[in-house]
């Protein structure tokens, strides 16, 4: 299960943001992406290389940039 694959890599679930997000690798799936995407493409996600500083968002339409911002702020 999809959702067992992201508790097996460290990632939390955020009920407030809806959303799995594991700080170390500064990731966070939303709900719907992790729900819509098939689990080889979530395994390839979590592996994936995070370049940079910030955070990396998967969600099926990019968040705005004030939403970013909000998301970055609660997720430390």
């Amino acid at each position: 299960m999809k959702r067992d694959i992201l508790k097996e890599a460290e990632y939390w679930f955020n009920f407030d943001q809806a959303l799995f997000y594991n700080r170390k690798a500064r990731k966070a799936f939303s709900i719907e992406f992790v729900d819509d995407k098939p689990e080889e493409e979530i395994r390839r996600r979590i592996e994936e290389s995070n370049n940079g500083t910030g955070w990396t968002f998967y969600f099926n339409s990019p968040p705005s940039e004030g939403v970013r911002r909000e998301l970055e702020r609660v997720l430390g």
